[in-house]
């Protein structure tokens, strides 16, 4: 219905209650809902009465309400609040009047439809208001603030008094409306400001991966450091912070010993030390010599300068210029003797032998430098027998050396992360070889992923100590408790204090438990503009008792 027609119709009764035909009470009475043919909302009877039942269905009433708010009542609202209440009056009166049956019959649905057809024209309110040129450099949440706030005022004004009103009284009575529309816009963003305090900081999307990592891998995180809600900081506030992460590190320091094993193709529950990874060097190492490779490799600059680039190399060579030893550097001795033109493919795969087992016997003699440049040297060789399997379309034999190298490259990264007499694996220092760009693949690579995420979770047994669950602290507590109790005459100090004592071992075993853990992503929650006026609707209908 247009303006115009909904003037008419209100001009119209009008002058049939002037001529004396029909009182108002009998120009706004609506007709029974069968006698319309169910249109009385809109005012188009059915033609087929047969098909219309004596009350509205619950479908019928929300598309009453929703016509009504949606379309009647911006149109009358704006006509009476542009002439003091004067003009639309009849026309109002005569609609309320009209959507009875539907609201009566079916008030939930008329509500909802109600609230959903007022969302438009509200919403082109809010669009209208966000663009405003005063709100562009206020910060996002006075800007909300502001919109909604606005939107409410605006939305409340226009929406049409059926009570009789006009002139002063008309304005003051929509005033309080939009006073009250607009004081719940005004609330709309604070409390969403508010539910996110207790939902916490929003989790970014690398953080959410990272949890979803670490649980698939059976690790465990203190709550506060993966979702600081304010029920988590509460949980690990009884529980203690510090012991809670202790906790989760020593449970996460099994899951990192197996993860290692594994990763060397070993049973999960063995015990690594170095002996058990000097071994599986050596068995990669034959793994090389029974490829059988044959041909001769042509070196090139390359080869030499990668020679040349090995750090402990070009420090022997730079102190020798000026420092002069009486015996020969063995540095420089080993890593002279490999500058050759050409060399045999079999030979060169002993000589890596070799070379690891010169330095693995350098590092336990303490002479870090000539291990590593042994250790340099024969990637440098492990390199260049690569690129030849590759030239030379070896694919079989390549695969094979890429497999024997990348697990004796798994034993070096592990055996620094190692301490050899507790067999337990330090996940940070894995986190530190991967900063440094360190190759790590697979379930090393997860290790150190998870600790540079939660390096609290990832601390080693040793430098914890002990875990004693129950402290002087929680005794000392316990016994307050059972003191307080007994004097104030309680008939059971000790059951009391004895759930003083163990309140904190509970929160922490909660804190850990999957049921805490397996919350820990956060849902995606937003609300839209939509979704806020959809609140701020419903919660006016409510505050009038629509």
């Amino acid at each position: 219905m247009t303006p115009e027609q909904a003037l008419a119709l209100a001009r119209a009764r009008l002058r049939l209650q002037e001529q004396g035909e029909v009182t108002l009470s009998e120009a706004t009475v609506e007709p029974q809902f069968g006698e319309t043919g169910g249109g009385a909302a809109t005012g188009r009877p059915t033609r087929n009465l047969a098909q219309v039942q004596a009350e509205p269905r619950p479908l019928e009433s929300a598309m009453a309400g929703a016509f009504k708010s949606g379309v009647i009542d911006p149109i009358l609202g704006i006509s009476k609040l542009a002439s003091g209440g004067n003009v639309g009056q009849e026309a109002s009166q005569y609609y309320a009047q009209q959507a009875k049956p539907y609201q009566e019959a079916n008030p939930m649905s008329y509500g909802g439809g109600n609230i959903a057809g007022s969302i438009a024209p509200s919403a082109a309110i809010l669009k209208g208001m966000s663009t405003l040129p005063a709100l562009a450099n206020l910060p996002q949440y006075a800007k909300a603030l502001t919109t909604l706030g606005g939107t409410g005022v605006v939305s409340g004004m226009i929406s049409p008094e059926e009570t009789g009103k006009t002139g002063q009284e008309f304005y003051q009575e929509q005033g309080k409306k939009g006073a009250i529309e607009g004081s719940i816009g005004v609330a709309i963003p604070t409390v969403s400001k508010l539910a996110g305090m207790l939902r916490g900081a929003p989790q970014t999307p690398q953080m959410a991966d990272a949890i979803q990592k670490a649980r698939d891998l059976g690790y465990v995180i203190p709550p506060t450091q993966a979702n600081p809600t304010m029920l988590n900081r509460a949980m690990e506030g009884v529980a203690g912070k510090l012991t809670t992460a202790q906790n989760a590190s020593a449970k996460n320091q099994e899951i990192t010993n197996k993860l290692a094993s594994k990763a060397l193709g070993l049973p999960e529950d063995t015990f690594i030390s170095p002996e058990v990874l000097t071994n599986i060097r050596n068995t990669a190492g034959q793994a090389y010599e029974n490829l059988k490779l044959s041909g001769t490799i042509k070196t090139s600059p390359k080869f030499i300068q990668a020679l040349n680039n090995i750090k402990p190399y070009q420090d022997a060579i730079q102190a020798s210029k000026d420092f002069p030893q009486r015996a020969a550097n063995p540095i420089i001795e080993v890593i002279d003797s490999l500058k050759r033109p050409n060399f045999d493919v079999n030979s060169a795969v002993s000589k890596i032998n070799v070379l690891r087992n010169d330095a693995d016997l350098a590092f336990r003699q303490g002479d870090n430098a000539l291990a590593k440049a042994n250790k340099d040297a024969s990637q440098v060789l492990e390199n260049t027998i690569e690129n030849y399997l590759t030239n030379t379309k070896q694919t079989d034999l390549l695969d094979k050396f890429k497999n024997a190298r990348t697990l004796i490259a798994k034993t070096y990264s592990i055996e620094k992360a190692l301490n050899p007499a507790s067999g337990t694996i330090d996940a940070t220092k894995l986190a530190n070889q991967l900063k440094s760009k360190k190759p790590l693949t697979e379930e090393l690579k997860s290790i150190a992923e998870f600790s540079s995420q939660f390096p609290k979770a990832s601390q080693t047994t040793e430098k914890m100590g002990s875990l004693p669950q129950i402290s002087p602290l929680d005794v000392l507590g316990a016994t307050g408790v059972g003191g307080v109790s007994y004097l104030g005459g309680n008939e059971s100090p000790e059951r009391n204090a004895l759930l003083a004592l163990m309140a904190r071992p509970a929160a922490r075993s909660l804190a850990l438990s999957p049921m805490v853990q397996n919350k820990l992503i956060q849902q995606p929650s937003k609300p839209n503009d939509l979704a806020r006026l959809l609140m701020m609707k419903s919660a006016n209908q409510l505050m009038q008792g629509e």
